[in-house]
């Protein structure tokens, strides 16, 4: 059995109908990375630093 050859042509009736429909899932796709980015980003909280204190002495500062 041969199989036919299947190739997208935006150029017919129907090619600016399956063009639409790919923006708009590029579009869906970038709202939701965007989304799921934003979310990642407000969980997370800065890091907690030890400070030291350094107190002067004779030797200080040299």
């Amino acid at each position: 059995m041969r199989r036919r050859r299947q190739f997208r042509d935006f150029d017919g009736p129907g090619g600016l109908f399956q063009l639409g429909r790919l923006f708009v899932a590029a579009i869906i796709m970038l709202v939701l990375v965007a989304g799921a980015l934003a979310y990642y980003g407000s969980t997370l909280t800065p890091q907690r630093h030890k400070v030291e204190k350094v107190l002067p002495d004779a030797r200080f500062p040299r």
